[in-house]
């Protein structure tokens, strides 16, 4: 059982460090998509053209951006919960009542990346465009989209393997420590780290 244990948190710390990579791409996504907007706003006022483009190529983006963010979002215990009674459980129930939460996360994340599938096979059997200017084939926005929600889905199911596992190890510290929402002391930390990581 302690290699189980040793698989899954390593399997983990890699896809961790994926999805930070992910999530810094999604960042610049947003930023590519603010400076293009603005660049759009500003050759339409003042020259007179634009790229045709506007709405599609930003919904794209921000699509793309929040798909990208979820698996770093989760790594980082930052999803919205409602945890009124999980901080106010005693830790034996508290653990099971993480890995339900994880256990819903993971049915939600099974459904999107089963929607998303989809609309792939549909794009792909139409070979769909997009009625913008640059009549974008849509397999793109789309195909990275779904990596998005794939990369989530394969970050959830090793994270609820690996609370299993230290639920069948009985070590309840350590999955609530990896699991409990953000407290006001971790939240003003990862704060400051970040103006810090900015400034460098």
């Amino acid at each position: 059982m302690n290699g189980a244990l040793a698989v899954t948190s390593g399997l983990r710390r890699i896809l961790e460090f994926i999805a930070h990579g992910m999530v810094v791409v999604a960042g610049w996504a947003y930023l590519a998509t603010a400076i293009f907007i603005t660049g759009d706003v500003v050759t339409r006022a003042f020259f007179g053209f634009s790229s045709g483009a506007t709405t599609e190529i930003s919904g794209y983006l921000l699509a793309f951006g929040i798909s990208w963010s979820l698996a770093h979002t989760l790594a980082e215990r930052a999803h919205i919960r409602i945890d009124l009674l999980v901080n106010k459980a005693p830790l034996g129930l508290r653990v099971w009542m993480h890995l339900v939460a994880l256990l819903a996360l993971a049915g939600l994340v099974a459904i999107l990346c089963w929607s998303a599938a989809n609309v792939i096979e549909e794009t792909l059997l139409f070979n769909a465009h997009d009625l913008s200017a640059l009549h974008i084939p849509m397999i793109v926005p789309q195909g990275l989209w779904a990596i998005g929600f794939f990369a989530f889905a394969v970050f959830a199911t090793v994270l609820t393997l690996e609370v299993v596992v230290l639920l069948a190890l009985g070590r309840p510290a350590e999955i609530d420590a990896l699991m409990h929402p953000l407290d006001a002391d971790e939240e003003s930390a990862e704060a400051i780290r970040a103006v810090e990581e900015a400034r460098q």
